[in-house]
């Protein structure tokens, strides 16, 4: 949680104490307060992450069952693929709880008392998370937790598609100690030679450039960053997009 994070955090528990949003970083703050017993770094919050998180838990709550895997037989992997969320992604929780003063405290208490849960709770390598609360009819409250273990992350999501003029902005933070960015455009994610390829550099540990494509059609963006020698690099996400010619 960043300091603007934190500070609109008690501003919430001040002032809308039971909105869901509130609870959802009030669940945030129980993990981290877990993962700091065990001297494991925090956890950020991630909208994608958590946009998923609560779709799950809405459609959990309005169909009224309990599993990862949903009515249409999609496991948490395609709900996050479909969401376009392509990094890695490891791990999903699940709460449901009723009757309680303080649910968000009591379905924390459950998770960490489950040892699977616990296992995604105190995994080292995670360092993201997305959480989702929805309240049903019957006063129930459905929590979903998607983990992930992140080598960095972007202001804001892709948009499906685009035009040859406008391009796509690509912005963002890496969390590791990279120094460059490499970015590749194939027609085919198998095919072995990209359309093109460049090189960005990061200012600190922030980026933010513009791929401009040559031509129509739908394509795919591979993303990597180094491993901190500037050297070696590794591929840590991938996406579609649509280009079409526009008007502008």
């Amino acid at each position: 949680m960043t300091f603007w994070e934190h500070v609109k955090y008690i501003f919430r528990r001040i002032f809308l104490p039971n909105s869901l949003r509130t609870m959802e970083w009030q669940m945030l703050k129980l993990l981290n307060k877990d993962r700091k017993k065990y001297s494991l770094k925090p956890l950020r919050m991630q909208e994608d992450l958590r946009d998923v998180a609560r779709k799950h838990s809405k459609d959990m709550a309005r169909k009224d069952y309990f599993e990862h895997e949903n009515i249409q037989g999609k496991t948490p992997f395609e709900r996050l693929e479909e969401a376009r969320v392509t990094d890695v992604v490891a791990g999903e929780n699940l709460a449901k709880i009723r009757g309680y003063k303080n649910p968000v405290v009591e379905a924390e208490i459950g998770l960490m008392n489950s040892p699977g849960h616990r296992a995604n709770i105190l995994h080292k390598e995670y360092n993201a998370v997305g959480i989702g609360i929805i309240k049903s009819v019957d006063q129930s409250f459905y929590y979903t937790q998607n983990f992930a273990a992140r080598d960095l992350i972007f202001k804001k999501k892709f948009p499906k598609k685009t035009t040859l003029k406008k391009g796509l902005r690509v912005r963002g933070q890496v969390f590791t100690s990279a120094t460059k960015i490499i970015y590749q455009v194939k027609r085919q994610i198998k095919d072995e030679k990209p359309l093109f390829e460049e090189i960005v550099y990061l200012n600190k540990r922030n980026f933010d450039f513009n791929i401009y494509f040559k031509d129509t059609g739908i394509f795919n963006v591979l993303i990597y960053i180094d491993n901190g020698d500037g050297k070696t690099f590794k591929a840590v996400n991938k996406f579609e997009i649509k280009v079409r010619k526009g008007w502008w």
